[in-house]
């Protein structure tokens, strides 16, 4: 009779175990379901872009900027501030709507770049745009401001080859690097730029695991000193996009003008206080270091180059920069004009140097831990 009821009761306990079990299973599996459901309906890079430019971030270029599934951010379409002097066309490009269709006889030029390009009130591709109509008359030359606050070099090839090159440019300019030289702030460049060079995405992709693994990484890097942490796109992954950009240069016959970015001599505080640069790091060196590597490929692929570093420095340097012991990054007007006229010098020289033909570079083969 004992060994019946004992048997009974383990038989009742095991029981109540294997349905509690089933309970906290079908409980987690729920809750996981619903994780992957909600970061599918809204993906962690919305959050992030919402945190960084979202109307509640108190980011001031958030009027400028809005949500992209593939880039986490984009210029905003139609957006205009006439107190700033900027408005932005159905394209993303700053200033009026253009046809896509170029017109006949005109030289297509799109400036690809990150703020500096975009600019402040009268930014470069407009003052660009005037020196060529002095030169050779209006309607000759057409000039299109691609810049967009914040970008690498990365998310301007994918803004090029995804919507850009569509629209039959004869020169493209390429002023990145400032982006690309920052430290790392989370993983969402390096997985994107590995998925997009390996030309394919995982056969299972869940949307709460990067979101969780992003947040981790994020963490880490907030406790991690700034040293120790990569460099968002470190100069030989730099290098491999200037070199796509020449390689479809070769490709669609158009001429890239690789450009080498003025800087000023001063690490301000404030980059160091965000994680932008680590304590030590020299503004001035990091940016010289990519310059070498514009000039590297320029010299290599016997493609054009428009050093407004080297004109910077012959034109005053630091007397260029409105502020420069706050901001050794954006040019004053002054400034602005030097760039303008060294890419005017640029492109108006007619005997166009052909683009050495070269491989497409082994992305694959570059995939590793490195980066």
């Amino acid at each position: 009779m004992k060994r019946t009821t004992s048997r009974i009761w383990d038989t009742s306990l095991s029981r109540r175990f294997i349905q509690r079990l089933a309970l906290v299973l079908a409980g987690t599996c729920i809750a996981l379901l619903a994780g992957e459901i909600c970061f599918r309906l809204v993906p962690f890079e919305r959050f992030k872009y919402e945190a960084r430019y979202g109307h509640f971030s108190g980011n001031t270029v958030a009027r400028f900027l809005e949500y992209d599934p593939v880039l986490t951010f984009r210029n905003r379409r139609g957006a205009a501030d006439p107190d700033a002097q900027v408005q932005i066309n159905s394209l993303g490009l700053r200033g009026r709507e253009i046809s896509i269709e170029k017109p006949p006889g005109v030289t297509r030029i799109i400036c690809l770049g990150d703020s500096c390009t975009f600019g402040g009130g009268q930014p470069y591709p407009q003052m660009l745009q005037s020196m060529l109509d002095r030169q050779f008359g209006t309607g000759k030359f057409e000039v299109l401001n691609a810049g967009v606050i914040g970008y690498t070099s990365l998310h301007g090839l994918e803004w090029f080859q995804s919507e850009l090159e569509r629209l039959q440019p004869d020169i493209v300019t390429i002023y990145f690097g400032w982006n690309d030289m920052w430290r790392e702030k989370d993983s969402a460049i390096r997985e994107w730029f590995q998925r997009r060079i390996a030309g394919k995405e995982p056969a299972v992709r869940s949307y709460l695991w990067e979101a969780t693994w992003r947040s981790l990484h994020f963490l880490r890097n907030r406790l991690t000193p700034a040293a120790d942490i990569p460099l968002q796109i470190p100069p030989g992954r730099y290098r491999d996009v200037l070199e796509e950009f020449v390689r479809l240069a070769a490709r669609d016959h158009f001429t890239a003008v690789l450009v080498t970015a003025p800087s000023g001599d001063s690490t301000p505080n404030w980059l160091v206080e965000k994680g932008f640069v680590a304590r030590g790091d020299s503004v001035a060196s990091l940016r010289e270091t990519y310059n070498q590597v514009v000039i590297d490929v320029a010299q290599s692929r016997g493609v054009r180059l428009a050093d407004c570093a080297t004109a910077f420095r012959a034109a005053g340097g630091r007397t260029l920069f409105e502020r420069p012991d706050e901001d050794p990054i954006h040019p004053n007007e002054r400034g602005y004009r030097i760039i303008a006229s060294t890419l005017a010098d640029t492109i108006s020289t007619r005997s166009h140097a052909k683009t050495r033909a070269f491989p497409a570079p082994n992305w694959r083969g570059n995939c590793g831990t490195q980066y």
